[in-house]
């Protein structure tokens, strides 16, 4: 073994080449030309001796040398010239492959007794077929060695006869291995929907890189996930019915994988994975529709018909060509166009969540039979989105509940618990990569984290050469002593990256060595490392209700429930105040002017500058009278310093003196402070006040702002209404995009190992899926042109002016 990196490559090379040794060189994304001469072949024969020239040498040649090049960097391009030199062995996984790989291992953990009598019938059946070839040997041997006429020798009519008997007995045993193969088989088909979807899951998460380069995914990645769902499983914990565990193994499989995927995504993709997930789940399960063709229709709803059709009465252009595309598309909208001459249509357009009940009067669609609530769920998000394409998102929610639970989307905006993901889910030699948008630094996570669990941790800034050689040092010591290394700011330096990642891969670690790198997400960070690593991605969260969570995640319980009484209750407004500012950020220019980097650095520093104040007036007593409080002061450093110091717009400056002069004054102790005056409930549209919630401990803020809705409307933000629809409009249009560009999986060429239609013989288009789906596109285009062009007369104005 060698590679390309490696200081003794030339002298591993000249030797393999001298005395005939295989030669594997490693990770040859980056191909180095000393090995042209080699490759060409470059051959001369002097006096009896084959020499190669390697450099300035003339080395002896040996006619059993082999070179093998491998690289584990999928994405990599090699030129024209390598490929006409080699032969390439692709060794990545198919889907087929993949899902046999996966049935294997849920019957060895779920049914031995099946696994084990499927493993012995095989090698049964192969004795079998092992004894036939012996027989069949020994009976060409019998007549190759008759003397005379065959019917007159008594040895080769023994042998017949002992033959004869053998084969039939053999057949026998044949035919009964066959009856018991049978019979594991149909028990082995109950887990073919969930092999078939993890094959389906893992392609899709592969796939993701597509949306996002950040988002690369190992194959490793998944079949760990699958391993913990079979092994330590604590849903398996007290179920012994075979199809009870393989629902909950099922479930679970959906739930981990979006955990585990979804907080290594930016927060506006987590809703696109979680609608691919529940594609795959819908396709896998037999007691639901797969819904296919609402799907394209979904996915298509944007584009532009063939005919221009005449407004609807009530509808802008966009609706009215959607309704007429949509009615047209499926039967159950056939009379989707007498439905929006309703009265009541225009009633319910105007609702704020118009998703959350789409009154029976209105007849959007027709059942011929009871739809499930999935179904129901996928034609109330079609209706949203050809009438309300800002509702898309939230009415994508929904459906992503209604096919897979409540909660499941729920669970991936908590904050990963870090120690249990630190302790149990990563390996050492697997870097733990913390992704932040720019601006917002996660590195004190770690060091907060180590102090937690008491680990040593040593923290290094990369960017220099001596940061390089301290890393280095600080990796091979902890890899012996078991420490733990956090190297900060990595994206700094992607050539230096792609030796670290060859250098993990052949670490032999302690069991406690963990590696943190935190960095910005960027273009240049290299895939292996990114497929290698666990990624962790840190952004301001949408919506004041995570917002809160967050800083309440963050800030420890003990720190916030020091003496004296009210510091929680300041800790809450400094944690609202924190919210407003950054979720107006998502609104700019309505919220801000541009957009400043609020971050969670600033958080920590007002929360310092906080305890300061209140320590140096309360003096050491359990209570502080809020008149007592230095507002004036607390409000001056966080307009003109901590915040406000990166502000460099004067109304925005005003903007944010006025939020601060509201919310730091004495009048908020009292039980009827209003937070937010005269805001819309996201669930009825009734206009209420948000109110201080009462309470001086942690946990009552906590309960309180648990119980608030995930999403809010602009008003709690002071912003009107309708800036929520210009930015959900935008983003719905990118989640049906980013859900196009994964289109192609669907058309993947290579069949599963087992699918529903088995016994079926159908005729397997030949064509790439590429081309199918260009020539149904090119059709579509054709058919949007003109039947007829009226040529140009050339005359001389159309030739002054041609357009």
């Amino acid at each position: 073994k060698t590679s390309f990196l490696d200081d003794s490559f030339r002298k591993n090379l000249e030797s393999a080449l001298r005395f005939g040794n295989p030669l594997l060189v490693q990770d040859v994304e980056n191909y180095d030309p000393i090995l042209n001469p080699v490759l060409n072949r470059e051959l001369r024969k002097t006096g009896g001796r084959v020499l190669i020239t390697l450099g300035d040498q003339d080395i002896d040649l040996s006619p059993t040398f082999t070179i093998f090049l491998s690289t584990r960097d999928p994405t990599v391009e090699f030129p024209p010239d390598i490929c006409s030199r080699v032969t390439f062995v692709n060794f990545t996984v198919t889907r087929s492959s993949l899902q046999t790989q996966c049935l294997n291992q849920v019957l060895k953990a779920e049914r031995p007794d099946i696994d084990q009598k499927r493993s012995d019938l095989l090698k049964l059946q192969g004795e079998f077929q092992l004894r036939l070839r012996h027989l069949e040997k020994n009976l060409l041997s019998c007549l190759n060695e008759a003397k005379g006429r065959i019917l007159d020798d008594d040895n080769v009519i023994n042998t017949l006869e002992v033959l004869k008997s053998e084969a039939a007995e053999v057949g026998r045993k044949v035919d009964e291995t066959d009856q018991v193969m049978a019979e594991i088989e149909n028990t082995s088909r109950q887990y073919h929907p969930l092999s078939a979807a993890c094959s389906q899951i893992y392609f899709t998460i592969e796939s993701l890189h597509q949306i996002h380069f950040l988002y690369q995914f190992s194959l490793q990645f998944f079949l760990d996930i699958f391993h913990s769902l079979l092994v330590k499983n604590p849903k398996l914990e007290g179920l012994t019915e075979p199809m009870q565990r393989l629902e909950a193994i099922t479930s679970s499989l959906y739930s981990s994988c979006n955990e585990r995927v979804a907080r290594g995504m930016l927060h506006q993709d987590r809703l696109v994975f979680a609608l691919l997930l529940a594609r795959i789940y819908l396709k896998s399960v037999s007691k639901e529709e797969s819904m296919d063709a609402e799907f394209q229709i979904l996915l298509r709803g944007g584009e532009k018909s063939a005919a221009t059709p005449s407004l609807v009465e009530g509808l802008n252009p966009e609706q009215s060509v959607a309704v007429y595309r949509l009615a047209n598309s499926l039967p159950a909208f056939k009379n989707l166009l007498q439905a929006c001459e309703n009265p009541g249509l225009a009633s319910w357009l105007a609702q704020p969540s118009p998703e959350k009940g789409i009154p029976d009067t209105l007849d959007l669609w027709q059942e011929d039979k009871e739809f499930s609530p999935c179904k129901k769920s996928m034609y109330k998000l079609l209706a949203v989105q050809a009438l309300r394409s800002d509702r898309i998102p939230a009415a994508a929610l929904q459906f992503v509940a209604a096919v897979l639970g409540e909660d499941f989307l729920r669970d991936t905006e908590k904050e990963p618990n870090m120690a249990q993901v630190v302790e149990t889910q990563i390996d050492p030699t697997s870097p733990i990569l913390m992704c932040s948008v720019p601006g917002y630094d996660a590195s004190s996570r770690v060091d907060d984290l180590a102090a937690e669990l008491g680990k040593q941790v040593s923290s290094i800034a990369i960017g220099s050469a001596e940061g390089f050689n301290e890393a280095d040092k600080a990796i091979n010591n902890a890899v012996r002593s078991g420490r733990w290394v956090l190297l900060k700011n990595v994206h700094l330096a992607p050539s230096w990256l792609v030796t670290l990642e060859k250098k993990l891969h052949t670490l032999q670690a302690h069991t406690n060595f963990r590696l943190f790198l935190t960095c910005e997400i960027n273009p240049s960070l290299p895939v292996n490392l990114l497929r290698a690593g666990r990624i962790f991605t840190y952004e301001p969260p949408p919506g004041v209700r995570a917002n809160l969570l967050r800083t309440f995640s963050t800030v420890s319980a003990a720190r916030m429930m020091k003496p004296p009484s009210e510091r929680a209750r300041l800790y809450f407004m400094l944690a609202w105040f924190h919210a407003i500012v950054q979720e107006r950020l998502r609104y700019s220019p309505l919220g801000w002017s541009k957009n400043y980097e609020f971050t969670e650095s600033d958080l920590r520093v007002a929360c310092d500058t906080l305890d300061t104040w209140i320590e140096s007036t309360a003096m050491g007593r359990t209570n502080l009278p809020p008149e007592k409080v230095p507002w004036k002061a607390i409000r001056t450093l966080l307009s003109d310093c901590i915040y406000g110091g990166k502000i460099d717009n004067e109304f925005d400056q005003r903007l944010m003196k006025s939020f601060l002069e509201k919310l730091f004054v004495p009048g908020s102790f009292d039980g009827d402070f209003n937070l937010a005056k005269g805001v819309v409930e996201s669930s009825g549209g009734a206009i209420k006040d948000v109110k201080m919630p009462d309470g001086i401990r942690r946990d009552q803020f906590l309960a309180w702002v648990e119980s608030l809705e995930d999403q809010t409307t602009p008003d709690w933000l002071g912003l009107p209404n309708n800036a929520e629809r210009v930015l959900l409009s935008s983003l719905g249009q990118d989640i049906v995009l980013k859900l196009l560009k994964m289109q192609q999986l669907d058309d993947e060429d290579d069949e599963l190992a087992y699918s529903e239609g088995e016994a079926e013989t159908t005729v397997k288009e030949s064509r790439p899926a590429w081309m199918r789906s260009l020539m149904a596109r090119s059709g579509e285009w054709v058919s949007i042109l003109p039947a007829k062009l009226v040529p140009l007369k050339r005359t001389i104005e159309n030739i002054k002016d041609p357009l």
